[in-house]
């Protein structure tokens, strides 16, 4: 969807922090926002303290902060 969007192909439902990085995109009908999700983060109890499941559950949470999208 991207791409085509990119290409001129017509308008397409794209994050925010997609169109963010394309300077020749523009935001039309900004009052229409996709469903809400929940997501879950899942993995062995015994890696609860792992550093890297820290790492990189921090950064998840993170990047799917709502306010990217």
């Amino acid at each position: 969807i991207f791409r085509a969007v990119q290409s001129g192909l017509g308008i397409g439902a794209l994050p925010d922090y997609m169109s963010r990085e394309a300077d020749n995109l523009k935001e039309v009908l900004p009052e229409l926002r996709g469903p809400s999700i929940e997501a879950y983060f899942v993995y062995p109890e015994e890696l609860r303290n792992s550093k890297r499941i820290t790492v990189f559950r921090d950064f998840l949470v993170n990047r799917l902060n709502p306010e990217n999208f």
